[in-house]
C-alpha cells in the first residue's frame, strides 16, 4: 500500500496542461520507432559502410543540435504552442521523404533536414512545462514528459520491429508520418487555448540574457555531453552490436527497447518524486552518469549475452531516470521568465550535439577496436561525466544562492 501510494502522490499535484504536453509527447514519440532502426536501416537495407551510416546518422545530429537552437529562440519570439505544431508537421512530412532518398549523399541531407524540425519540439514542450505548471513540481513536470517519452519508446520501437520484420522499412516511415500528424491534431484538440505569442515588452526584451554567457552552465552541459555521447550509443551502436554479434532479428531488438522503455516508465516517477522531496538534485545526476558507465561495463565483463544485455538494461535504465530528468531542472533554475525558450534550446542542443557526436564516435570507432573495447570507452565517458558533474556542484550552488 505504501508504494501503491507513493505511486499516487508522485503523479499527484500536476496542472491539466502539462498532462496534455505529456499526451502529445506519448503520440508523437509512439511514432518515433524509426530512430532506433536508422542504423541497421542504412547498413542491412541500404549497404551502407558502418564509416557511411555513421556520417548520415552525424548529418541528423547537426541537423538537431541546429534545430534546438531555433526552436529555443522562435519560443521565447512566438510561443510555445506555435513552434510545436510546426516540428510535429515538418517531422512528419520529412519521414514521408525518405521513401525517395535512399541513396547516401540524399538521405544525409534529408536526415539534416528531418532533425531541424524533430528538435525544434523539445525546447517549446519544456518551457511549456515551466510556464504553465507550478513552480513546486516544475522537476516532476519534466519528468512526466519523459515519462510520456520512454511509454512512447516502449511501444514504438516493437511495433516498429514488426513492421520492418514483417512489411519492410517503407511501412516504418508511413506509419511514423502518420502518428506526428496525429500529434498535430491532438495539439489543436486539447491545447488551442494556448495558442498566442507570449507579451514581452522591449525594455524586458533588452535584459534577457543569453544562456551562452552563463559559463557555469555552459560547463555543467558539457559534463553531461560527455555521458550523453556514451548513453546515445543504445539508438546507434548496440542495435548494430546485437544484430552482427548476438544475432538478434529486427523483433527481438525493438522487444529490447520496449522492455528498456517500461523498465524506464515505471521507475521514473516515483524516483524523480523521492528525489524532488529531499530537495538534492546534484548527487543523483552524478550518480546515475557513473550508473550509465558501469551499465556500459557489463557488456564486456560478462561472457554471457543474455545476462550482460539484462544487467546493461538494468542498470543504463536506472541511471537514466536519476540522471536525465534533472539536467533540465537544474538548467531552469538559471533562467527567468523571460528567456526560458533560449534556455531549454540550449539544454535541447545539448541532446543534439550528443546526437551528433555519437554516431561518428560510436560505429566508425568499433571498426578499429571492436565492439569489447568499446564498451569501456563507453563506461569510461559516463564515469568522467559523473566525477565532473560532482566537482562542479560547489560553484553551481555558489551562484545560485548570489
Amino acid at each position: 500500500m505504501r508504494l501503491v501510494q507513493l505511486y499516487i502522490n508522485s503523479f499527484s499535484g500536476l496542472s491539466k496542461d502539462v498532462w496534455y504536453i505529456a499526451l502529445i509527447y506519448l503520440v508523437n514519440r509512439c511514432g518515433e520507432m524509426v530512430i532506433p532502426f536508422m542504423s541497421v536501416f542504412l547498413t542491412s537495407q541500404l549497404g551502407f559502410t558502418k564509416g557511411e551510416a555513421g556520417i548520415t546518422l552525424l548529418c541528423f545530429g547537426a541537423g538537431a543540435m541546429l534545430g534546438s537552437n531555433i526552436g529555443g529562440y522562435l519560443t521565447d519570439s512566438i510561443g510555445n504552442f506555435k513552434v510545436m505544431a510546426l516540428s510535429l508537421t515538418g517531422t512528419g512530412l520529412g519521414f514521408l521523404g525518405i521513401l525517395f532518398f535512399k541513396t547516401f549523399v540524399l538521405l544525409s541531407m534529408w536526415m539534416f533536414l528531418i532533425a531541424i524540425f524533430t528538435s525544434m519540439f523539445s525546447p517549446a514542450a519544456f518551457s511549456a512545462v515551466s510556464l504553465w505548471g507550478k513552480p513546486e513540481n516544475k522537476t516532476r513536470g519534466f519528468s512526466l514528459l519523459r515519462m510520456a517519452i520512454n511509454l512512447g519508446v516502449a511501444i514504438g520501437p516493437a511495433f516498429g520491429g514488426f513492421l520492418a520484420y514483417s512489411f519492410g522499412y517503407d511501412w516504418l516511415f508511413i506509419v511514423d508520418a502518420m502518428t506526428c500528424f496525429l500529434a498535430v491534431a491532438t495539439l489543436f484538440l486539447v491545447l488551442k487555448h494556448r495558442n498566442g505569442k507570449p507579451s514581452i515588452s522591449k525594455e524586458e526584451d533588452e535584459i534577457k540574457m543569453s544562456p551562452f554567457k552563463d559559463l557555469v552552465l555552459m560547463l555543467f552541459l558539457f559534463f553531461n555531453l560527455i555521458n550523453m555521447v556514451a548513453f546515445f550509443q543504445i539508438i546507434f551502436a548496440v542495435p548494430v552490436y546485437f544484430k552482427e554479434e548476438v544475432m538478434m532479428d529486427e523483433m527481438l531488438i525493438g522487444i529490447f527497447f520496449t522492455a528498456n522503455g517500461i523498465l524506464v516508465f515505471l521507475l521514473e516517477m516515483p524516483l524523480v518524486y523521492i528525489i524532488e522531496k529531499k530537495n538534492q538534485y546534484f548527487k543523483p545526476l552524478a550518480a546515475g552518469a557513473i550508473i550509465i558507465g558501469i551499465g556500459y561495463a557489463s557488456l564486456s565483463l560478462f561472457s554471457d549475452p543474455i545476462v550482460a544485455i539484462i544487467l546493461y538494461s538494468l542498470l543504463v535504465a536506472f541511471g537514466e531516470v536519476i540522471n536525465f530528468p534533472l539536467i533540465p531542472s537544474l538548467a531552469m533554475r538559471r533562467a527567468n521568465e523571460r528567456n526560458q525558450g533560449k534556455y531549454m534550446g540550449v539544454v535541447s542542443m545539448m541532446f543534439a550535439t550528443a546526437f551528433l557526436l555519437a554516431p561518428i564516435s560510436g560505429l566508425p570507432v568499433i571498426e578499429f577496436v571492436g565492439y569489447q573495447t568499446y564498451w569501456f570507452i563507453a563506461a569510461s565517458l559516463s564515469v568522467i561525466s559523473g566525477i565532473c558533474l560532482w566537482l562542479l556542484k560547489p560553484q553551481f550552488d555558489k551562484e545560485l544562492e548570489m
